[in-house]
């Protein structure tokens, strides 16, 4: 007996807008998503780490750096580190880009976000397709 795919509910522009109202909404998805069972460091993978109080969604890890610690956001190790561009905006470039039927290219992303330039466009784009590539990022998409 041939084994059945299961199918995908494709996420509607209104059902990804209620999942993601702002940008608190997304920050939490990477941060459960990422971490299903606890926050962990990225770099030692040490579980015992402390939130930074003055700053939401960062932390600290003393085993790695025991005078200072080492500071660490939900974006470190990810293919939204070191970007201008607000969490939201990169989940919205996912979702065109995986619910389109044949595909996006750079251009249309640079028109539809309004970037600065069509070259920050096209390197956001291909950060998320070498991310598509990685089977822990797929995971943190909810895509595999």
């Amino acid at each position: 007996m041939a084994k059945k795919s299961k199918r995908i509910h494709q996420m509607t522009i209104s059902d990804w807008e209620k999942a993601f109202p702002d940008e608190a909404a997304c920050d939490a998805y990477l941060v459960k998503h990422r971490w299903p069972v606890g926050i962990r460091c990225p770099r030692c993978g040490h579980d015992m780490v402390h939130p930074v109080s003055t700053m939401e969604f960062r932390w600290q890890c003393y085993n790695c750096a025991p005078d200072s610690g080492y500071r660490f956001s939900h974006l470190v190790g990810t293919v939204f580190e070191n970007t201008n561009y607000p969490l939201r905006v990169w989940f919205r470039v996912i979702h065109m880009m995986l619910t389109s039927k044949k595909g996006v290219s750079a251009l249309q992303v640079h028109r539809v976000i309004g970037t600065g330039s069509y070259r920050t466009a096209w390197s956001m784009c291909h950060r998320i397709r070498a991310g598509l590539a990685n089977e822990e990022f797929r995971k943190l998409m909810g895509h595999c």
